[in-house]
């Protein structure tokens, strides 16, 4: 081979085999199940909101680099929370708690089992869970989140007065989305202190004065009338035996104690149509309120 021969090898030679190794580096297939992929592959399920595949590839992931435990195990309770396995994320947090008693994650930790007893409508649960938790919610910003969350769990049971007092209160908090919605809050609060409702024990009153008068003034004329046609009807009956037939008249007896019977549960049902009317008009303006839990 003479030099020119040599020469032109080495060009091709060198030309061509960048080429020859990228093709054969395009043909190798990535490792979808190394632990860099996985992870990778769990966060792109994260963030699509596909909570509950995302759990395994976490725990997938775990399986690879143990020594990620608490974050990873704090991510896999964030998304049984998101998921809608709200008791597997209290356990999840709850042993988180256990297992790490000096997290980073201790603040988020204990707002969120506040939270999720919050999305679980177990709100009593979320106000006496985050009273007892405040103290050891270091965190500025998480504090200042949890006290949000119990004045919210006080509007979803109607305490409007207690409510209040959290959100007036908020309103000078350092942070300042929480000091914003506390405003929005504080008068949500107020609003329902004032709401139209009805005296159970008016309602009663009226009854008892007059069948049907109490369901009259709840606004159920239907059952007023009702009411009012059973008790009358029963008791003129009642009073025909016995005028009748005197003490001793069975019609008498048997329509009086029907007419009692009717009498009493005009009364009693009175009562409850006005706390029934008046858990609708807090529960329809509890409707017009957008919670806004943080993160």
């Amino acid at each position: 081979m003479n030099n020119r021969q040599k020469l032109k090898f080495a060009f091709i030679f060198f030309f061509f085999s960048p080429l020859f190794l990228s093709a054969v580096s395009a043909e190798t297939p990535p490792d979808y199940y190394s632990p860099e992929n996985v992870r990778k592959f769990a966060d792109f399920l994260y963030e699509q909101g596909d909570y509950l595949r995302a759990v395994g590839e976490y725990q997938r992931y775990l399986f690879y680099e143990p020594q990620e435990s608490e974050a990873i195990n704090y991510r896999i309770a964030i998304c049984y929370r998101f998921g809608g396995k709200t008791d597997q994320a209290i356990q999840s947090f709850e042993t988180l708690l256990r297992t790490y008693p000096d997290s980073e994650y201790i603040s988020r930790i204990y707002y969120q089992i506040g939270a999720t007893y919050f999305v679980m409508d177990q709100f009593d649960q979320s106000t006496r869970f985050l009273h007892e938790a405040l103290p050891r919610i270091t965190d500025t910003r998480q504090h200042a989140e949890a006290e949000q969350l119990i004045g919210l769990s006080y509007l979803k049971q109607k305490r409007w007065s207690e409510a209040s007092e959290v959100f007036k209160t908020l309103q000078a908090s350092a942070v300042m989305p929480i000091r914003e919605r506390a405003v929005v809050y504080h008068d949500y609060a107020e609003k329902g202190a004032r709401l139209s409702t009805r005296s159970p024990f008016l309602a009663g009153t009226l009854s008892t004065i007059l069948p049907g008068a109490g369901r009259l003034y709840t606004g159920r004329l239907g059952d007023a009338l009702t009411s009012l046609f059973t008790v009358g009807f029963t008791g003129w009956q009642a009073y025909d035996g016995f005028r009748r037939d005197g003490i001793s008249s069975v019609k008498g007896w048997t329509l009086g104690t029907l007419c009692g019977i009717f009498y009493v549960g005009n009364i009693y049902g009175s009562v409850i149509s006005a706390r029934v009317y008046n858990r609708h008009v807090a529960d329809e303006f509890l409707a017009t309120l957008t919670v806004e839990l943080p993160y």
